[in-house]
């Protein structure tokens, strides 16, 4: 396998790893009221998420959605309901007091934090459109585009898990705090006006 490829995917999904969005704003409020576990949650969303467009990719859903302007802006407008649904949920539990989450009690916290990081992905249509065009550009150096969109999201997963693991760290750490304890509404409160923000961006578009 040609590094050339490696390093076409790595900087396709780059900017969107880095970018602050839905994943970031999410580590950053779940690590903060639960601990290293949601971050971890996150993570496990965001890469099912990724892996998911990679399938769409390979059976066409994602370009028969993209050719379809009908379909598109419903699955746009989907993902900002969504979004600025989730953004109120976050306003409405950010009087809660950062507590660690242990035992066989957190299971289903976990997976409530695991399925908004996935559903998010599923609903962002800017990893669909990458996944849709990137693969595409190396199915001529003989890489079958089922192979090269689930090469995509492992790629893209790897960058993402190094990133929201840095943060889930910073975070994790700041949370022994007691100025973190303090601002820890604040900051709740922020995190779900952030993804109001990203709600309403996706529904008026870029």
């Amino acid at each position: 396998m040609s590094w050339r490829i490696l390093v076409t995917f790595a900087l396709a999904a780059l900017p969107i790893v880095i970018t602050p969005g839905t994943s970031i704003t999410l580590v950053a409020q779940y690590v903060s009221t639960g601990g290293r576990r949601h971050g971890a949650a996150v993570m496990a969303g965001t890469a099912t998420g990724h892996f998911l467009h990679a399938t769409f990719a390979t059976i066409g859903l994602s370009a028969l959605i993209m050719a379809s302007a009908t379909a598109f802006t419903i699955v746009r407008y989907a993902g900002a309901v969504y979004l600025v649904g989730l953004g109120v949920y976050l306003l409405a539990t950010s009087g809660r007091k950062p507590k660690q989450v242990t035992g066989a009690g957190s299971a289903t916290p976990v997976r409530r934090v695991y399925r908004h990081a996935l559903i998010g992905n599923i609903l962002n249509p800017r990893p669909a459109l990458v996944y849709l065009t990137v693969p595409a550009q190396v199915v001529a150096i003989d890489l079958p585009i089922g192979a090269a969109a689930f090469l995509l999201a492992v790629v893209h997963t790897a960058l993402m898990v190094s990133w929201l693991s840095v943060w889930t760290q910073i975070i994790s750490s700041a949370k022994q705090s007691r100025l973190f304890t303090r601002i820890s509404r604040q900051f709740a409160r922020f995190g779900g006006l952030l993804l109001i923000a990203f709600g309403v961006r996706a529904a008026v578009g870029d």
